[in-house]
Formats: structure tokens, sequence, C-alpha cells
């Protein structure tokens, strides 16, 4: 909490000239921690547009103890109360409107600031005279949560304060889609903060991370049709010199509530449905305020007309200035699957072009108006990695993303989606090298529409199976799952924790980690050695690796083939009847696959290390993601009579006993974390050049240890 005095001015006292901007019911804190909102409100004149920096530009600029300039965008707010009635929200104006200026220090000492307006008329500024020093004194904290950055060219990192010291740590984001609230009874019945209130208290301390849209109509959208606010049977239109305050409310609470439950939030700024007819919703181009009242006639005008642009980036400007203070945004997603946006009469080559200058001059924009220097990424539902689009989109943005989904029902086990998510990740890397990639989405798809994968699969595996491999895929966290209603309908919400649980064992990992595995495709089918799948990360010098492996009796493929009904090409029949007592329809540990094979033997290829480099193996248990000590043992670096070098680890028999011929977690899972002990080689061994990375690392006992 922050302990610290408002100091209220009810008219301040300037030198200013006639007709300028005149500042008035200036508040701010005298002290707040480190990485805490330092907000400054204030009240300023009636503008016609008090979005658009041309009409009104405020700002406020900080200096730090080291004498560092922050500027910081000031932005028109309005103020909102919520309740909830029903189950759904109710939401009411208050009569708290004005200006505000969000700023987050990150650094301890005395910060002082002053603030600025211009108008058409003239410019104002106020700052510290004999009176009144416009300070404040940023205290140190014991733990708190920094800004989300990239650390290479692989993976982001967070700085945080952790026992009073400030340093940075790996940020692998883990957790679903949340995309939009849900509704009670219709649209005019929002569950509002509170449907995601539910989410993010059911899944506290198992994810780190979600992804939310700003761009759907009815739901967090802060342009277009707002339907709680009805005005002769119609719904008030928000857009360009009006933008809806209420989504703005909810937006704030939003974010404050994820951040205070430990989670980071990727908020996606446009999506293709607005810029479409093909969906039934009225988040559509027939309601899109860029067609209703900018007047384009076509949604792939909006890249190019200057209009258009001027919009948009007076949104952005909004978003970035009222909730870039957030050290829990991920960064900033332009669009959501920008390719599917209705070209309209233009050439496709014409078309992308001009998406691709579009996203370069807004992502220049973002940096020269975010002094917190959050990452930028837009998205893809499919990577079109030889074609323009594909080769151009991402040149001037941060974060590769691209979405898949598939056809949960199809059997084959070259087809299955744990190993598809991996090798479409681990191909698509290369593509731009100098950049993370992310699956902001991946979900299975369905043939036919009256068959839904969550009766096919409820309980999870393929989505477990899914969080799990794209892990290990090179990408810069785990892939997100986009049908979080599923997650909620089934009592999965917390299904990301054994992953979550596992990564805070991992480092910073470096850009020198490749991805691996030990299954291979032969004569069109999914070999596995030992019927255990493998996947992990390795460094260059091979000296530390990180994995995942499952006995493939457990894959979703195979639990299909014990209650479904297989056709003749290796696909199941859609509608088919299910046996319900089925291991799929049950977590009964009776009726659990048996292992797959009579070895728990794992070969692991190693290049890098001379004979004899002996490394510690740790293994996880992957329902749960904690460490089983018992099974922490050493292997060393051998070679074989076709001189191929390699190390074998043994599955955890805790897990995967043979002996009783039972697999004993729900999934048939494990994790790995395995690292050269340099210098316990053989006497006879070459001494190893490769760097020692070897970190020693506590983790509690498992509950199943």
């Amino acid at each position: 909490m922050k302990k610290a005095v408002i100091i209220s001015f009810l008219t301040l006292l300037c030198a200013f000239g006639y007709g300028q901007p005149a500042f008035s019911n200036l508040s701010f804190l005298q002290s707040v921690n480190v990485f805490d909102l330092y907000e400054l409100s204030f009240q300023l004149g009636t503008y016609s547009n008090p979005y658009d920096p041309e009409v009104i530009d405020v700002f406020a600029e900080f200096v730090g103890p080291d004498g560092k300039v922050f500027k910081v965008n000031g932005f028109y707010y309005e103020g909102y109360t919520f309740q909830q009635k029903n189950d759904y929200e109710v939401a009411s104006a208050t009569r708290d409107n004005g200006w505000r200026v969000r700023f987050t220090p990150n650094q301890t000492g005395r910060w002082h600031f002053s603030l600025h307006a211009v108008d058409s008329k003239g410019r104002s500024t106020y700052s510290a005279d004999n009176q009144v020093q416009f300070a404040f004194e940023c205290k140190p904290a014991n733990n708190a949560q920094g800004f989300i950055s990239q650390a290479d060219t692989r993976y982001l990192k967070r700085e945080v304060v952790s026992n009073g010291t400030l340093k940075s740590q790996a940020f692998y984001p883990i957790g679903p889609n949340l995309a939009w609230y849900s509704y009670k009874d219709s649209k005019y019945f929002p569950k509002g903060i509170y449907d995601y209130n539910y989410y993010l208290d059911e899944m506290a301390g198992s994810v780190n991370y979600i992804r939310i849209w700003l761009s759907r109509y009815q739901y967090l959208s802060l342009y277009g049709p707002e339907y709680t606010q009805m005005k002769d049977n119609k719904p008030t239109v928000y857009f360009d010199s009006s933008l809806n305050q209420k989504d703005a409310a909810e937006l704030d609470h939003i974010i404050e509530y994820a951040s205070k439950k430990g989670i980071a939030v990727m908020p996606s700024i446009f999506n293709f449905g607005d810029f479409s007819n093909k969906h039934q919703s009225s988040s559509r181009w027939d309601n899109n305020p860029y067609n209703t009242v900018l007047g384009l006639k076509s949604p792939g005008q909006f890249f190019a007309n200057r209009k258009a642009k001027r919009v948009a980036k007076n949104l952005i400007r909004y978003i970035v200035t009222r909730w870039g203070y957030a050290t829990n945004i991920v960064c900033w997603e332009l669009w959501n699957e920008v390719n599917s946006v209705d070209r309209g009469t233009l050439t496709e080559m014409s078309f992308h072009t001009d998406i691709v200058e579009w996203h370069s001059e807004m992502a220049d924009y973002i940096r020269s108006i975010d002094p917190f220097e959050h990452l930028i990424s837009t998205s893809l539902s499919t990577f079109p990695e030889k074609e323009y689009l594909g080769e151009n989109l991402f040149k001037n943005l941060d974060i590769v993303q691209y979405h898949t989904y598939g056809n949960i029902q199809k059997a084959k086990s070259k087809e299955q989606r744990t190993r598809q998510l991996y090798e479409k990740f681990a191909l698509y890397h290369p593509v731009y090298p100098s950049k993370p990639l992310f699956g902001g989405e991946f979900g299975f798809g369905q043939s036919t529409s009256n068959v839904k994968y969550q009766d096919k699969d409820p309980h999870g595996f393929d989505t477990h199976n899914c969080i799990w491999s794209s892990f290990f895929s090179g990408t810069m966290g785990s892939a997100s799952f986009w049908f979080w209603d599923y997650l909620r309908d089934n009592k999965l919400l917390r299904i990301h924790e054994p992953l979550l649980n596992y990564s805070k064992n991992i480092p910073c990992l470096s850009d020198t980690f490749e991805p691996n595995t030990t299954a291979s495709i032969f004569k069109k089918k999914l070999s596995c050695p030992n019927g255990i799948e493998t996947y992990y990360l390795a460094s260059a010098a091979q000296d530390t690796l990180y994995g995942w492996c499952q006995d493939t009796a457990f894959s979703y493929q195979a639990l299909r083939r014990l209650t479904d009904k297989e056709i003749k090409d290796g696909h199941f029949v859609d509608n088919a009847k299910v046996d319900s007592k089925g291991y799929v329809y049950t977590m009964d540990k009776n009726k659990r696959p048996k292992p797959c094979s009579k070895s728990n033997g794992i070969t692991i290829p190693i290049s890098e290390q001379p004979v004899g480099t002996q490394y510690n193996v740790r293994w996880f248990d992957g329902e749960t993601g904690l460490e089983i000590v018992g099974e922490r043992t050493t292997v060393e670096v051998q070679r074989d009579w076709r001189k191929n070098q390699y190390i074998k680890i043994e599955f955890p028999s805790t897990i995967r006993d043979l002996k009783k011929h039972q697999i004993n977690n729900a999934y048939g899972d494990a994790a790995f974390i395995i690292i050269a002990n340099n210098g316990t080689q053989k006497e006879s061994s070459a001494k190893s050049t490769a760097p020692n990375k070897t970190k020693t690392i506590h983790v509690k006992r498992g509950s199943n240890q």
C-alpha cells in the first residue's frame, strides 16, 4: 500500500498567458515504491477531441535521481464504478473526470517532474517554484515486478526486486488466452470484470500470462458500438473524438488485478473480425466505425488511408499512454491475425505491402511515445515464410507471433498436435533468427459442427501434452491455448501449473539453446525409441539440457484408440460412439494404459563433450512439475561402436514402473534438467573445453515423493 500524503491544489497559480491551457486541481503523491504506479490527476479545459494531440497535447517530464528524463504523455479520463448484480456487471459513470499521467519509477531516490500542455492557443508549463516542489521519493521495495524486455534472440527477461535486490530473471510466458468476458443471457448483461476476476482467481499461481483482445464490440473495445448504452434502440457508437471510457475502466481493473495475481498481459489492439463480414457477430465490417463513420469503402483501405492512420495512431497513443505504466504488459500486439483482413479490390501484393508499411510506421510511432520501451508484436493465422508478407511483416517488430490450429479428430501418429506444434515453431524461428517467436494461439479444430473437441478430450490430455512440447520448441514460452471456456467447463484452469512449476527451475536461457527431439518419422509413422517421446533444449556446448518426455501410450491418439472407432486411413470417425468406460473419459488410475515398452532408457546424442563427461540428472513429475528428489542420478558420455556419443538416462521408475507394469501419474510423463558436472570426467578422458554452465537449484519436494 502507498503510504503517501496527497497534495491538492484548487488553483495552480502559474505564469500563464491569456487563453493558454489552464491546469487546476492537481493531485500527486509524495512517495511511492519502486515499480509502483505514480499518478498525477488534474483538470484542463474542454476540447473537441481530447484524444488527438494535434488538438490538445499533454505530457509530463520526470527526471530521475541519475538525471535521466522520461517524457510521459497524459490522457483524458472518465471515472466508472462497477457492481455485480445477478452475476453480471453494472457500470456507473462518476464525476471523477479529468486528466491523468501515469508513470512507473524504476530506481529509488528523489524524482522531480514538470507538467506541460499545448493547444492551438499556446503552451503552459508548471514546475517547481519557491512554494511547491514537484517531486516525490521513490522508496525501495522488498519484492517487486519490473518491466519485461527482450533478453536475446529467443527469450524474454524481467527486472525484479527480490529480497531487496534488483536483478533480471527469465520470463517464459505460460498461460491461455482470455480474449473477452462472457455474457449472462445476452450482450446487454456482460459479466465484465467479474468474469475476469473469476478466471484470474482460479488460475493464480498456475499461469504467469494471459492474452486479451481490445477490439471486440460489446466486450473490451475502446471504439465501436456499446450495447449496454442504448439510445432509440441503437447502441452508442464510440470512435475518434470519443472512446469507450467504460471499457477503459474495465481494462484498468483487469490489468491491475492480473498484476496482483502475478500474471502478465498481452493486449491485442486490432482484430481481423472487425474488418471482415465473414463472421456472424456484431464485430464485423458492417458495424465498424472505420466504415460507418470514416467512410472507408473496404477493409483493405485501412492500411493506406491517411485519415484512417491518423485515427489509428490516436487510439494506439491512448492505449500506450494509459496502460504503458503497467510492468505486467508483455508487449503491444498491433493485430490479431492481420493476414485474414478482407483486402477488397486490392491485389494481394499491394495489400500486403500496405500491411507491412503500416506496421513499420506504427511500430516507430509507439517507440517515439512509449518511455517504458515495451516490446511490439502482431500475429498471423498462417505463416507464409516464403512470401512477401511472411518475409517482411516482422522486420520492424520485436516478437514474431503465429497462430495454429489442427483437427483433433485426426489420429495418424505423424499428425499428432504434440509433435506438430514442436515442428512448426522449430521451423519458423530461422525466418527471423534475431527475434523471439511465440505461439499466441493454438487449439483443436474439428471436421463436423456437431462434434466438439472437448467431448473427445474432457480431461485435457492433448492440451497438457501440447503445452509441454511447445515449451521446448525454441519459442519464448509455451504456446497459448485458445479455448478458455473449455478449460473452465472441464475444470482445467490450472492445467498450466505443472509446466510453470518446472520452469521456475530454469534460469535465463541463452539463444544458443536449440530444440531437439529423439522421435523421428519412419515410413510415414512417428518412431519413438522405447516408446518414449522426448523433446528438449540443448545448449551449443551440450552441457545443459532441459526437456520433457512421455510414454507414447499417453498420446492423445493412443488414448483415442482405446475408446473410439478408428477407420481405415488411420483417422477416427468424428461422430462415432465412444466407449464411456475408456481412459479418455476417466482419471481412474486402474484404467491407465500400461507402459508401452520394457525399457525406461532414453538415449540423447552428445557430440560436443568428451567421453566420460559426467552429467547430473534431475527429474520432475509431469503431472505436478515438482522435483522427484529420489530420482536424482548421474550419467556419463559413452561412445558406441559406430563412434556415436550419447548419454543414456532412465525414465523415472516412480512414474513408469516396469516391475509392476504400471504408470503412476495421470499423463505418463516427466521433465528433466541435465547439467554437465565439469571436472568429474574419468582420468582417461580428454578435458572438456566447454564453458561450465552448472547452476545449483534448490526446489521443494513434490507431494508425490
